[in-house]
């Protein structure tokens, strides 16, 4: 018969040790196997901007928008394009076709509509050449299909709609060209065959980043918008980039369906980014889309994103030299940055961004966030300094 001996103290404290390591040992073995058990997620938490409004504690929804200020303008201001409409491109990028050659038969007529467009091919989808006002005295040399093919008083040969046009010769006695040219052409050009090669570059300007060297022999490239002096083309490749204009031929029928950009693409790119942040709230010192923006808040972000880095504040930006001042508001261009003065404060107050057609974004006050006005509004327009254009 065995008999149990009392405990030392040294094996009661051994015993006491190794209940409490079996009891930690218990909850992190479950633990361990409970983070090995797949969870499923619960839906993304929806993203926060600030309200107008005297703490970031206040938060709401980044679908809120502010009341309308003025619809219209923000829907005129995204229907902006990036590209001058066809109708004034031709006086922009290539010569109007004059009559150098002797006509079998021509006929005195009048102009019998407010403003007629002369275009280059006999039908409405041709290019606009000119405008004729009323009771303008034009010389018809053939027809097509309902059109005259007409000279001007300044020599310009085109088409006109014959229903706005009055004359007593006989439309059967007139010729009719032995061919019409085709109104959507494939826009090809071709580098001038006496260089060895021309530079295929980022952006519009010699500045830029060479991208490849394209040689005449490669064959057509196609034009796909122009810019000042500077082509953008689409090589034999595939590869798009652009060149300068004077190393290119192409014809001048061609060269007047070349769309024409308004701005440069840095600055369109900068109007494009602007409208997305048309309705975000106005909060005074913000510069992000998660706080809000003030006006120069919305400025700083905008070009900041396009790689300029500028203060904070529409008297510092005023100041800073960073591009070319532009004062004629005849002269302003999509992109460029804006400035007014006398609105809260005395001198230099206030900024926003032009985005053509005289229309302004800008982060306004708190009451109405961001919106859209115009420069043709009084109060915009007593006030306006000049402007900055930060990308040539």
């Amino acid at each position: 018969m065995r008999v149990s001996h009392p405990q030392t103290p040294r094996q009661l404290a051994l015993w006491s040790a190794s209940l409490v390591l079996i009891g930690l040992c218990i909850p992190a073995v479950l633990w361990l196997a409970w983070r090995s058990v797949p969870v499923a997620e619960g839906p993304a938490p929806t993203l926060e901007i600030v309200r107008v409004a005297r703490s970031e504690a206040d938060r709401i929804p980044a679908d809120w928008q502010p009341p309308d200020l003025n619809p219209q303008l923000e829907v005129d201001v995204r229907a902006i394009p990036e590209t001058l409409p066809l109708s004034q491109t031709a006086t922009l990028s290539a010569a109007l076709p004059l009559a150098s050659q002797a006509f079998s038969v021509t006929a005195a007529a009048l102009v019998v509509s407010e403003a007629l467009n002369v275009r280059d091919g006999p039908g409405g989808e041709y290019v606009p050449l000119i405008t004729l006002n009323n009771s303008t005295v034009i010389t018809v040399v053939g027809r097509y299909a309902g059109w005259y093919q007409v000279v001007t008083p300044d020599q310009v040969l085109g088409w006109v709609d014959s229903d706005f046009v009055a004359t007593n010769v006989n439309s059967a006695t007139l010729p009719t060209p032995a061919a019409i040219p085709d109104a959507a052409p494939v826009l090809a050009a071709q580098l001038l065959p006496e260089i060895s090669g021309a530079n295929l570059r980022q952006d519009p300007s010699l500045r830029a980043e060479s991208l490849e060297v394209v040689r005449p022999a490669y064959g057509d490239v196609v034009l796909l918008k122009r810019f000042d002096d500077w082509y953008q083309v689409r090589t034999p490749g595939g590869s798009e980039g652009w060149i300068a204009a004077e190393l290119i031929t192409t014809t001048d029928y061609i060269a007047r369906r070349v769309p024409v950009l308004t701005a440069s693409p840095a600055a369109l790119a900068a109007v494009r980014l602007a409208r997305q942040y048309i309705g975000y709230p106005y909060v005074w010192g913000a510069e992000t889309p998660r706080a809000g923006f003030d006006c120069s808040g919305l400025v700083k972000y905008v070009y900041g994103r396009l790689g300029l880095d500028l203060p904070h504040g529409s008297r510092e930006q005023w100041s800073a030299r960073y591009g070319e001042k532009i004062y004629d508001q005849a002269l302003l261009r999509p992109g460029d940055i804006i400035f007014f003065e006398n609105t809260y404060r005395r001198g230099i107050s206030h900024v926003g961004i032009y985005a053509g057609d005289r229309l302004i974004i800008q982060a306004i006050s708190e009451s109405v966030g961001v919106r859209v006005s115009s420069l043709d509004e009084a109060y915009w327009a007593e006030r306006y300094v000049g402007a900055i254009r930060p990308f040539p």
